[in-house]
């Protein structure tokens, strides 16, 4: 069957994370019950990586085989609207058929925002701190996160991993007023990571933390120096990159 790379865009607040479980409702199990229904046969979507409960997408990539001569528009139609309101298949594109979401994904980028009050309309995307921080020290910490770590200091434990290492291609902050925005990408993500990252870096700036502390736990993570993890709903899965598809 031929194969196709499906953008997706969700709002993970009520899901339990991407990846299906078997007595929770996920986003790519909630997909692939909408695409068999459609379809009227069994289809198995293939994500390139999951995003945790409460963390949010507008560039989650998974790829799926699907019958000859399919109607895509009809398809997508169908699938969107019994997916509801949180959930979107944005685009839908014909690739090779030995394309794999996972495998073939060069980088990733996530983006996490916080905030430095309660800001209603964005308190659903958002981690309101209640109190100034130093963005000098957030701006630190972000730089010195560019490169090769092992980042088993600021992820959770996984059994898959065959290594914590991870190449960090962009780190920066951005201040807008009142908000304050996160954007890192990277080869590859551990659990937890960003958020733990996020976190840590808040309370650096905050001086909760020293600058000294945050580089230990990055240069001797064996230490298991204590880190601080921020809330899944300010964190978006923003863009997956691939070399070609």
């Amino acid at each position: 069957m031929p194969r196709y790379k499906l953008t997706i865009e969700y709002d993970g607040t009520n899901f339990s994370g991407w990846q299906i479980q078997p007595n929770d409702v996920t986003v790519e199990g909630t997909l692939e019950k909408a695409f068999s229904t459609v379809l009227q046969q069994e289809i198995d979507l293939i994500g390139q990586g999951r995003t945790d409960a409460g963390v949010h997408a507008r560039g989650q990539v998974a790829h799926v085989d699907l019958p000859e001569k399919t109607d895509l528009d009809k398809l997508l139609n169908g699938v969107n609207k019994i997916v509801g309101d949180e959930i979107e298949v944005t685009n839908i594109e014909s690739v090779r058929d030995d394309f794999h979401a996972r495998f073939d994904a060069t980088s990733r980028q996530y983006e996490y925002t916080m905030t430095l009050r309660n800001i209603p309309i964005m308190n659903r995307y958002s981690w309101a701190l209640y109190q100034p921080v130093d963005e000098g020290k957030l701006r630190e910490c972000a730089a010195i996160l560019k490169g090769e770590f092992d980042f088993d200091g600021f992820s959770k434990f996984n059994e898959d991993n065959r290594t914590t290492l991870c190449d960090i291609h962009h780190s920066e902050f951005e201040f807008d007023g009142e908000v304050i925005r996160y954007r890192i990408r990277a080869n590859r993500f551990l659990r937890n990571m960003v958020r733990r990252l996020v976190g840590t870096m808040a309370h650096v700036a905050q001086k909760k933390k020293s600058i000294e502390e945050f580089r230990e736990i990055l240069e001797n993570p064996a230490l298991k120096r204590p880190t601080q993890t921020a809330p899944a709903k300010g964190l978006v899965l923003e863009k997956v990159f691939y070399k070609k598809v």
